[in-house]
């Protein structure tokens, strides 16, 4: 089956959607809690600018990472898990801003099937979420930390449009996503570098096979 390619939107269609629905728009400050899931949200929030990280916090307070968006990401209430142990959320790694859309207005613009409407790239938006979970589940059904590397920098790859990837979040974070300890990814990394398969230089890796 072809992969679905991540939808991100320009910066060009994001000042054409504001212009359109005129939607509320918000800035937070790093850490602050964007969206969750105990707070109900019918808004769909689009991010303008910065990084955001979805995350599962147990009864103990251990944090996991879930899912990470950039600017021209959407996010939705629906989309958080309901831990029954915990909470979910999604907070500002970095700086954010966000734009809350309201769902009657998008439809209602869809309905009106207007030709190179920027609303009609938010259906793409949907369908790039769920390639994109789907990804995640298929990295971390990977047998080995190599495995888990490769099915993620390859996924980057097809993203990007290249072998030679930026790798989006920190490592640190990385790790998290992929549910590795940290030193065993960073060895893992020395290791495939070693071996010729990949070439990293700091956040920027290519991969060489």
């Amino acid at each position: 089956m072809e992969s679905v390619k991540q939808v991100i939107l320009s910066g060009k269609t994001m000042k054409a959607l504001i212009k359109c629905f005129e939607p509320k728009i918000r800035e937070f400050q790093k850490g602050e809690v964007i969206l969750r899931k105990s707070a109900n949200e019918s808004r769909l929030c689009l991010l303008l600018k910065g990084t955001a990280y979805l995350c599962i916090e147990n009864e103990y307070a251990d944090k996991q990472l879930l899912d990470f968006f950039t600017a021209g990401q959407m996010f939705y209430y629906e989309m958080l898990p309901s831990p029954h142990n915990g909470h979910c959320y999604i907070h500002a790694k970095h700086p954010c801003v966000v734009a809350y859309l309201e769902p009657e207005q998008l439809r209602a613009a869809a309905c009106r099937g207007v030709e190179n409407d920027p609303v009609s790239q938010i259906s793409g938006l949907f369908r790039s979420i769920a390639a994109d979970r789907n990804e995640h589940c298929h990295m971390l059904q990977q047998k080995t930390i190599r495995g888990k590397l490769l099915a993620f920098l390859y996924y980057q790859a097809f993203l990007q449009g290249s072998r030679t990837v930026r790798v989006p979040i920190p490592y640190s974070d990385l790790a998290d996503y992929l549910t590795i300890d940290r030193s065993s990814l960073m060895t893992e990394l020395g290791k495939m570098h070693t071996e010729g398969l990949i070439e990293k230089k700091a956040h920027t890796i290519s991969l060489l096979l």
